[in-house]
């Protein structure tokens, strides 16, 4: 579970990157709000309710290269 709550962790922190990168009130600005909203809201609902821990940065970034190595080459 923490796996999961570490790659919804970094889409959201990516949802917010790219958000401040497009121009304010686009349709592009606008998606990657919502998504970036969306993407929140399953962050804290899975961490506020004790299904998953609140993780940190650095935490996060060590499941997400463990995560990698659970990918099959194609």
């Amino acid at each position: 579970m923490q796996k999961l709550v570490a790659e919804i962790m970094a889409a959201w922190r990516r949802a917010e990157r790219l958000a401040a990168t497009l121009p304010a009130e686009s349709p592009e600005h606008e998606a990657a709000q919502r998504a970036c909203d969306r993407l929140r809201d399953a962050y804290q609902e899975l961490t506020h309710s004790g299904v998953a821990e609140a993780l940190t940065a650095a935490d996060a970034r060590m499941l997400l290269r463990d995560a990698a190595s659970d990918i099959e080459p194609v």
